[in-house]
């Protein structure tokens, strides 16, 4: 990868590489001997390049075509385009939801999160928008056939579905608090990126919450506050759900120590559904195999931490003897 001087060829009787122009064309071939008329006409180029140079060009300009390659792949997909044979996991066998929409959420949903890692950010948000459609098209339609908490969850890989399952139930919530469409939206996109500060906290997604420093977890409200606004150019009331859902109605919570009606109402409505899911996979101190043990751990923490409003509206969604255990509804 150098350019080849006159000076340095004088040293050498016979050429031990080949020589080109700067157009790629060959000069001279390796192994030719360097006569004094030979290296008088090389003085007639401007530059001369050793085939070193030529082959790291080469290798420099596949490995950009590569990139490019790749990053069309990774940006060019759609909801349609998935197939569920292409991704294997666990499904709610109990859920309104039909299987294959299932594993094509969770599917897309995988998809749109490595193109936030790779800071293709823009598309990640263009994409999520496209899963609130998804979510109130798709999953919604059957919903309202069921008073059972347990059968709205997606169930299996935490990263994928605590999300998913915050923005459904936090859809559900305003869809009793009758939000207009375009409030219900806003609170579904708000609720699917509340944790997104987290992806800028180095963290093993095999640990417990519980094993992470809880210090350096509490930094990912503000800092998924500032990743929407900034980086992700979406409005203060979307921000605002990632930096509040966290604030107690008690005053116990965190970044701001917020309480009551100083919090954020969509805020206080994703806080109630993380909290639910949370429990339900159990990422808490508390134990749970059923729907049941989940309301009422919900009911025992009370309005500490949750608004009065926000946490009977939601306990009121659901039966209280709905007791299948979650793990006999994994398949």
């Amino acid at each position: 990868m150098r350019i080849v001087e006159s000076s340095e060829l004088s040293n050498y009787k016979v050429l031990p590489f080949d020589l080109f122009t700067e157009n790629k064309s060959k000069i001279l071939e390796a192994g030719e001997v360097l006569t004094p008329g030979k290296l008088i006409m090389l003085k007639n180029y401007v530059r001369i390049y050793a085939e070193d140079f030529l082959d790291g060009e080469e290798e420099k300009k596949k490995e950009d075509e590569k990139k490019k390659s790749s990053s069309k792949r990774l940006r060019n997909f759609s909801y349609e385009s998935l197939d569920p044979e292409d991704f294997k996991t666990v499904i709610n066998k109990s859920s309104t939801m039909r299987q294959d929409t299932q594993i094509k959420i969770k599917f897309f949903y995988k998809r749109i999160f490595d193109l936030f890692l790779q800071g293709f950010y823009d598309d990640g948000v263009l994409k999520m928008q496209s899963l609130v459609n998804i979510i109130r098209n798709e999953v919604y339609k059957n919903l309202y056939k069921s008073g059972k908490g347990s059968r709205v969850r997606l169930m299996g890989e935490y990263e994928l579905c605590h999300p998913i399952n915050v923005a459904i139930v936090s859809g559900l919530i305003a869809r009793k608090l009758e939000y207009t469409p375009r409030a219900f939206d806003e609170l579904v996109l708000a609720a699917l990126l509340h944790d997104i500060g987290k992806i800028k906290i180095e963290m093993d997604s095999e640990s417990a919450i519980l094993s992470i420093n809880e210090d350096e977890l509490k930094e990912h409200t503000v800092i998924g506050y500032k990743m929407i606004k900034e980086e992700f150019g979406l409005s203060e009331s979307i921000a605002r759900v990632a930096l509040e859902h966290h604030e107690n109605n008690d005053g116990s919570g965190y970044p701001k120590g917020l309480s009551n009606d100083f919090i954020y109402e969509p805020a206080q409505i994703v806080n109630v559904a993380n909290y639910y899911d949370n429990l339900a996979c159990n990422r808490t101190h508390t134990l749970v195999t059923n729907n049941r043990e989940v309301l009422r751990e919900m009911l025992d923490v009370g309005t500490r931490k949750f608004s009065a409003k926000i946490l009977y509206t939601f306990i009121h969604m659901f039966n209280y003897d709905d007791i299948s255990d979650f793990n006999d509804m994994m398949v």
